[in-house]
C-alpha cells in the first residue's frame, strides 16, 4: 500500500541538507528528497541577477517523524 510521508527538513544551505540526510542513513530511518529545484523557474523568469535558491527538503514516513524530528533538531 501506499506510504505516507511527512516533511521533516528544510534549508537552503545544501551542507545542513546533506549533514541532516548523512544522520538519517546512519540511524536507519529512510528518507525521501523531496527538494525543489528552482532552476527551471529561473531560466523561465529569465531574472537578472539570478538570486532564485534551491529548497531542500527531506521527508519520511509518518511512523518515523518523532524519531527523525529529534534527530534532525540540532542540524
Amino acid at each position: 500500500m501506499f506510504r505516507k510521508y511527512v516533511e521533516i527538513y528544510n534549508t537552503l544551505n545544501l551542507e545542513k541538507f546533506f549533514a541532516a540526510k548523512e544522520i538519517l542513513a546512519s540511524n536507519s530511518i529512510q528518507y525521501k528528497d523531496t527538494s525543489v529545484n528552482n532552476q527551471l523557474r529561473l531560466a523561465l523568469n529569465n531574472t537578472r541577477d539570478g538570486t532564485v535558491k534551491t529548497n531542500y527538503r527531506l521527508s519520511v514516513e509518518k511512523n518515523d517523524e518523532q524519531k527523525a524530528r529529534l534527530l534532525l533538531n540540532n542540524v
